[in-house]
């Protein structure tokens, strides 16, 4: 497989790089990071004319980027912090294109390889897959990459999309948790939606359990780790789509989503609950939500979330005693509403500085439940310890 001789380069020219730049620092205790010693060094090292040019220089810039950030770190006193290392012999490096080097043609791209290639090979051509209905005006970069968990390499593209006009000037808010994937609350119609995320940690826990038979890191831990990533990124893709129809359909244009980026630092809440909150996708979700809403023409973006679950959206008190059995949220002041609506309105709220329901909860009350399954594939229990059987 030339490419992978070709990544393979990129590992060999990346550590080359850092040792020169090592050995430079213990004679003279400096690092000199300027392109042109960069290139300097790479004049010497054979393999950078393994692979193309530009990818080379882009190969340069993930090391001095990689030193720049040890340093800003050390600069800030973190000097905890070790320098960049070496990529383990035989490791896939990322081949990088931009705007140069590939050609896009339908589903089949052709990458080069360099023109000073030993073996004479100086492009590969393969063919891509991409989703349905989405027309892409220019490929500005292209990169190929090697996925671990599913031992194959993948070309990920990143390219110019017209996206859709805005549907319209209305706004809704997003809360997002576990057993409750999203809280959808706000719509001008004063209908909340409320997606499951039953079938996630279903899905999680299944795979948890076959895992914790298997040795971490092998080939079929590997396999096992991959399908469960599979099955959830599918449900995040049901779940956001049908969110962002059901957006377009009442003329949304704007999405806000509570900030969950520090729910996990700094706080313990028991050794299982912190690991459920580790793995649980929240950034994904977000990620799908924004550029999905992107081609929709729907803004989606963040609002900081802080104690809005637990703050009565009617009287502002804030009380983790509010919150009741199975998500429900009630008040000393009479205002009653399922948890994670309550959370939503009040992210509605801080966000663009107004309530969306005044007086009782009205509709808040009793939302519209959305559930998802996998269709394409499910999950089945193992026949014996240590085995596994795939998924139909």
């Amino acid at each position: 497989m030339n490419h992978k001789e070709a990544m393979r380069s990129a590992t060999k020219v990346y550590n080359g790089l850092l040792w020169h730049l090592r050995e430079a620092y213990k004679g003279t205790g400096k690092v000199d990071l300027s392109r042109k010693n960069l290139n300097r060094i790479l004049k010497e090292l054979p393999r950078a004319k393994d692979y193309y040019s530009m990818s080379v220089q882009l190969t340069r810039e993930e090391v001095r980027e990689a030193y720049k950030a040890f340093f800003a770190l050390r600069k800030e006193g973190k000097t905890a912090h070790q320098a960049p290392g070496f990529r383990r012999k035989g490791y896939l490096s990322p081949l990088r294109y931009v705007q140069s080097g590939f050609k896009v043609e339908g589903n089949r791209v052709t990458i080069s390889l360099g023109t000073n290639r030993r073996d004479g090979i100086r492009q590969v051509s393969f063919r891509i897959a991409h989703r349905p209905g989405v027309r892409y005006e220019r490929v500005r970069q292209l990169s190929i990459v090697y996925d671990k968990l599913s031992g194959r390499l993948e070309a990920r593209l990143t390219v110019e999309v017209r996206a859709n006009p805005r549907p319209g000037e209305g706004r809704v808010a997003l809360d997002l948790g576990e057993t409750v994937l999203m809280a959808a609350a706000a719509f001008d119609d004063g209908s909340v939606h409320l997606y499951s995320g039953r079938k996630i940690k279903a899905v999680r826990r299944y795979w948890q359990k076959v895992r914790a038979n298997l040795k971490r890191g092998s080939r079929r831990w590997r396999e096992v780790a991959h399908r469960e990533r599979l099955q959830v990124i599918h449900l995040l893709h049901q779940a956001a789509s049908h969110f962002l129809r059901e957006c377009a359909k009442r003329g949304v244009g704007e999405v806000v989503v509570g900030d969950l980026s520090g729910l996990r630092e700094g706080l313990d809440y028991g050794e299982v609950l912190n690991q459920r909150l580790h793995a649980w996708p929240y950034c994904k979700l977000v990620e799908i939500l924004r550029y999905k809403g992107a081609l929709m023409g729907i803004k989606v973006h963040e609002v900081e979330e802080r104690k809005t679950s637990l703050t009565c959206h009617a009287c502002g008190k804030a009380s983790p005693s509010n919150r009741k059995h199975r998500g429900l949220y009630t008040c000393s002041c009479g205002w009653k509403a399922q948890a994670d609506v309550n959370g939503a309105l009040n992210i509605y709220e801080r966000a663009f500085q107004v309530s969306p329901v005044k007086g009782s909860s009205g509709r808040v009350a009793r939302p519209v439940v959305r559930s998802f399954h996998l269709g394409w594939h499910g999950v089945h229990e193992p026949k014996r310890k240590g085995s596994l059987l795939r998924a139909s």
